[in-house]
């Protein structure tokens, strides 16, 4: 519930920019399902959610879409968390950092960096950009962290090959367009070229059989840890400006102003 709406009087649910179809839960449910892949179809004005609603299909699509093993070109992103996850369990108990029967070293680390950094680079890189720029703030409809919030995910949007977007913000202007086909560029092909040369440089090595060595990545201690991995990534990268945004958004909303 809205605190702002109900200190106006208004009760009930708010479905504001849901579909009646499907209801308040229906609507969420649909949002969450197809931001969290890389589809960006809709059934909800996302501008319309409450700040902590909005800040959840940002995130999916900032962690790069890897709900329900990165369906889509998700996919390569959850690959190059896997190998991460895999590397870094390898050295913290002494085995051998294996995936697939082949070894992960230095150069698997570089390229699985690359896939993961770089789309969260550009985000955080071009929203700073289009918050010094007059042409890009004269764009938003909704000044402050909402504001924020509303490039953020414009440019989480094009960069992480979703398509869905926050309508409070006119994007239809010089600054985005550019930058935007920028963002797509980088934010979509290096990734793409970067799991190809992985995948390279993999199957030039030999297989190598499992052994007491292994750590085994079909064990829920892996699934767990492997989630570890990808939350405390997105935190580290995206928690300072989704505090910025939705955050501060959610606490003036509480304090009614």
């Amino acid at each position: 519930m809205n605190p702002l709406l109900a200190k106006m009087g208004v009760s009930g649910v708010n479905m504001e920019g849901k579909d009646v179809r499907f209801g308040l839960a229906g609507s969420s449910l649909f949002t969450v399902a197809t931001t969290g892949t890389s589809c960006g179809a809709v059934n909800t004005m996302l501008d319309s959610l409450t700040p902590i609603g909005g800040m959840i299909p940002l995130s999916l699509i900032l962690t790069g879409e890897v709900v329900f093993g990165g369906v889509g070109s998700g996919l390569y992103t959850m690959l190059a968390f896997a190998i991460i996850a895999v590397f870094v369990s390898g050295l913290m108990i002494g085995r051998t950092p294996e995936y697939l029967g082949k070894k992960i070293e230095v150069a698997e680390m570089w390229l699985s960096i690359l896939v993961i950094l770089t789309a969260g680079v550009m985000v955080l890189v071009l929203s700073g950009i289009a918050m010094i720029t007059p042409s890009a703030v004269a764009s938003m409809a909704n000044p402050g962290a909402h504001g924020l919030s509303e490039v953020l995910y414009a440019m989480a949007s094009m960069a992480n090959n979703n398509g869905s977007a926050f309508a409070g913000l006119n994007a239809n202007v010089n600054f985005y367009n550019l930058l935007g086909s920028l963002a797509m560029l980088l934010g979509r092909y290096v990734p793409a070229i970067a799991v190809l040369a992985m995948a390279g440089s993999l199957a030039e090595k030999k297989y190598i059989p499992p052994s007491l060595g292994t750590l085994p990545t079909d064990r829920a201690p892996f699934v767990v840890w492997l989630v570890l991995v990808i939350v405390i990534i997105g935190a580290l990268t995206f928690f300072p400006a989704l505090a910025l945004g939705p955050i501060v958004e959610h606490l003036t909303m509480l304090g009614g102003n």
